[in-house]
């Protein structure tokens, strides 16, 4: 009798330590919550801007990846954009005056929209640059930008110098 009880004793403390297990198990997973919010990037801009539309727009958001040595080329935008700098260092080269402008993480650039506003990106760094970039565009644009020819700047070099 002495040996059926030892035998339910230890079959009672299995059961009960198994239990305390499960509970503490789910006890330890959270719950999510109905709505959730992640920051992907956030940056700073002191440029003026406004965002106007008339009528329907479509709106990308779109991660971008510049690789050390490359550019975006020489582009103007047809619709608004805004871009966050995650990493990296980022050179703009502005087409009226061939000025450039440097953009690490945390900086945002608001770019100017139309023909007018020629401009390139380049990354003289070592390692990508990484960008969040918002695009409002009109409904009909096939791309955010458009591709245009060397306004008179030359193209900038990753090593820093121009090459024409």
């Amino acid at each position: 009798m002495i040996h059926r009880s030892k035998v339910a004793t230890a079959g009672a403390v299995v059961v009960v330590a198994l239990g305390i297990g499960f509970a503490t198990r789910s006890a330890a997973v959270a719950e999510e919550p109905p709505v959730s919010s992640v920051t992907l990037s956030q940056g700073l801009t002191s440029a003026p801007f406004k965002i106007k539309a008339d009528g329907n727009r479509k709106v990308l958001y779109r991660k971008a990846v510049v690789q050390p040595g490359a550019s975006t080329g020489w582009h103007y935008h047809v619709g608004e954009e805004i871009a966050v700098i995650n990493s990296g260092t980022f050179t703009r080269i502005d087409g009226s005056d061939c000025s450039e402008k440097e953009y690490g993480p945390g900086d945002s650039l608001v770019e100017p929209v139309g023909p007018h506003t020629v401009h390139m990106g380049i990354n003289r760094g070592t390692t990508p640059v990484e960008l969040y970039v918002v695009d409002i565009l009109p409904t009909d644009a096939a791309a955010p930008s458009v591709p245009v020819a060397d306004p008179g700047c030359g193209t900038a070099s990753p090593a820093g110098g121009r090459s024409r």
